[in-house]
């Protein structure tokens, strides 16, 4: 994790991922995920419509309302009940590990296997679901800060996530903003915050996306792409996401935290893939 970070250059990054990704297990594509896994390539990043039905957005929205979250950035809060009871000054309340993979549905997400197929041909090799998260964004008249202001990801030499609203989200909510094509772009690779004037400048305000839609809209992302969670000022924000990755990621949990099942709302769950989470 920490000496891939060090790697700065995209064709440096890129040509460690091969390595990497050359001694690692397949996964088999499916013709039905070529057109995911082109746009995906393509742009960096595919929207993923029907992944959910109605009734499940809805079953999972109302299981996090039930759980206790906390601030990452502030532990010292402790736990409280989101989003009515996020203490002043919380902008994100994440949930813990083992209560995010409990959530109905969540594993059956992560191994829905259009994705898997749409995620393995990016990463070239079998992905790992290394860590699995949720968050409530809080509406806030503070300014952005840490990932609500433009940035790259470098979670591992090479990686994609799925988003999934499980609230609606307007411009007033908090969408998820992308900067088309620049997970290819080889400029402002340094790991820091980026401003929006600068990034409008390198790489043209026409591939500046913001991504709003009803509960249930999801995509899967490249986010070593420029993105950033746009700060929500009349309403908060309830999102779902999985990261998948070719080695495994600091932030996931240390051990397994369920015991492992071979399937999920009818689909297969494989060992390798979910081996953080399951044992």
């Amino acid at each position: 994790m920490y000496a891939q970070r060090r790697v700065v250059g995209m064709p440096e990054r890129n040509a460690a991922a091969d390595r990497l990704a050359a001694t690692l297990p397949k996964y088999p594509s499916r013709p039905e995920a070529a057109d995911t896994s082109g746009r995906l390539d393509s742009d960096g990043y595919a929207m993923l419509p029907g992944l959910l039905s109605p009734q499940q957005v809805k079953e999972m929205r109302e299981y996090f309302e039930t759980r206790l979250a906390f601030d990452g950035y502030r532990p010292e809060v402790g736990k409280f009940k989101a989003p009515d009871n996020a203490p002043k000054g919380t902008h994100v309340a994440n949930f813990d590990h083992l209560d995010v993979v409990s959530a109905p549905h969540a594993l059956a997400i992560a191994n829905n296997p259009i994705v898997l197929s749409a995620v393995a041909e990016a990463l070239g090799a079998k992905p790992t679901i290394s860590y699995m998260t949720a968050w409530w964004s809080i509406a806030h008249g503070e300014a952005a800060k840490e990932a609500e202001l433009y940035h790259r990801d470098v979670d591992d030499f090479r990686f994609v996530k799925l988003f999934v609203y499980l609230t609606d989200v307007d411009e007033g909510s908090g969408p998820h903003a992308f900067v088309r094509g620049t997970h290819k772009i080889d400029k402002l690779t340094e790991i820091r915050r980026l401003s929006e004037a600068e990034v409008a400048r390198e790489f043209g305000a026409d591939n500046m996306l913001s991504f709003t839609g009803p509960a249930g809209t999801a995509f899967i992302e490249n986010t070593y792409g420029v993105h950033r969670g746009v700060p929500p000022k009349t309403r908060t924000r309830l999102l779902f996401q999985v990261l998948y990755s070719l080695a495994e990621y600091v932030g996931g949990p240390k051990r397994p935290v369920m015991k492992y099942q071979t399937e999920q709302n009818g689909l297969a769950i494989d060992p390798y893939i979910n081996r953080v989470y399951l044992r």
